[in-house]
């Protein structure tokens, strides 16, 4: 019911079914903590296929229900064409596979417009559609949108001024969040940069064995080692093999998570890379 979490945002998101199985932490013990962090500002640094995007779907969705962001959520890519490809391979399917979600949305003639309830979801690309004078860009796409939050998707490959004009639609809202997510393209650029002005937090995994707490990040490539032709995530201390699923996050600088909340997750966590 809009405006009574009846449902924690984890509970809630126990329930979607995403293509062919519900959503489940299993094997993404990580996403725990970022689906309950409402922290106004978080980038996350993260590898492809890490179940990222996904959060953030989840928690825009669950805003928009539960009235969280009264004027709107802005879903912002690159280009036009991955907003046609969301809509039709993210959007789409999450609507026709939850019956709970679908009942709540309203049909628009647009694939970059959607009213969840009462609010908007805004999905549209950060590309320049002109320039005033020859210097300043602008987006037509971009303007009269007002929003609570904005969920910037591979903000590495935007335009730094789309970025900058984007944030202009909080202006007015009281929650004002505002979310990055990237696969870091080269150092200390977009993502990369957001991350090192975050409170960093990183997924350190309890060794079973002597109890040490590695980061994969943080020790690789010394964090993997090949033994008997297969390659296992060894724990730092005693080389032992340790687990993802026995992570936990770490702060590393917790006297900057009140201005942005940093999470980096790669692929070196994943249960489904080899």
């Amino acid at each position: 019911e809009e405006g009574k979490e009846s449902l924690s945002i984890l509970e809630w998101a126990q329930k979607v079914q995403l293509g062919a199985a519900p959503f489940s932490l299993t094997g993404h013990e990580y996403q725990k903590d970022m689906l309950e962090c409402n922290a106004s500002r978080q980038c996350f640094k993260k590898g492809a296929q890490m179940g990222v995007t996904e959060v953030n779907i989840l928690k825009s969705m669950y805003g928009l229900i539960t009235g969280r962001y009264p004027q709107g959520t802005l879903y912002l890519f690159p280009t036009v064409n991955d907003v046609t490809d969301f809509s039709k391979g993210r959007f789409g399917p999450l609507l026709e596979d939850n019956r709970q979600i679908s009942d709540l949305v309203r049909s628009t003639d647009s694939v970059s417009i959607k009213r969840v309830r009462k609010s908007m979801l805004y999905l549209r690309g950060a590309r320049a559609t002109s320039k005033i004078e020859g210097i300043k860009k602008t987006s037509s796409s971009l303007k009269s949108i007002p929003v609570d939050r904005i969920v910037f998707d591979e903000v590495d490959e935007m335009d730094p001024s789309m970025i900058d004009l984007a944030k202009e639609r909080l202006s007015h809202s009281k929650v004002q969040e505002e979310s990055y997510l990237s696969t870091p393209s080269i150092p200390d650029f977009g993502i990369d940069r957001l991350y090192n002005e975050s409170d960093q937090r990183i997924w350190v995994i309890k060794c079973d064995h002597c109890g040490t707490e590695t980061c994969l990040e943080l020790e690789f490539p010394g964090c993997l080692l090949e033994i008997d032709g297969k390659v296992i995530r060894a724990c730092k201390k005693c080389k032992k093999e340790i687990f993802p699923k026995n992570g936990r996050w770490i702060v590393q600088y917790p006297e900057r998570s009140k201005d942005l909340v940093g999470w980096w997750i790669s692929q070196l966590n994943s249960a489904f890379v080899e």
